[in-house]
């Protein structure tokens, strides 16, 4: 079995404003095939495939009068997999 290793986590409370800054320095790294950040290890780079699947979820969670409301983004590949629009 393969080894696991986070390379870029993020996980803080932002203005919505500020989350969507994040968001368009993600969507500029998508558009040119290039994420960069700034890890624990130091700055990482990763290059991005041609194809990727994309997976976008909005749930809300409600009881006894409140409610909680996630999205979740979620674009993952392998490096392995052939060009493919079809899986």
């Amino acid at each position: 079995m393969g080894e696991k290793s986070d390379l870029f986590h993020c996980d803080e409370k932002l203005m919505t404003y500020d989350a969507a800054v994040v968001l368009e320095k993600i969507v500029d790294g998508l558009k040119q095939r290039k994420l960069s950040g700034t890890g624990e290890d130091g700055p990482i780079c990763v290059e991005l495939p041609l194809v990727a699947k994309l997976e976008i979820s909005f749930k809300e969670k409600a009881k006894s009068g409140k409610s909680k409301k996630k999205l979740s983004i979620e674009i993952a590949w392998k490096e392995e997999d052939a060009v493919s629009l079809d899986s």
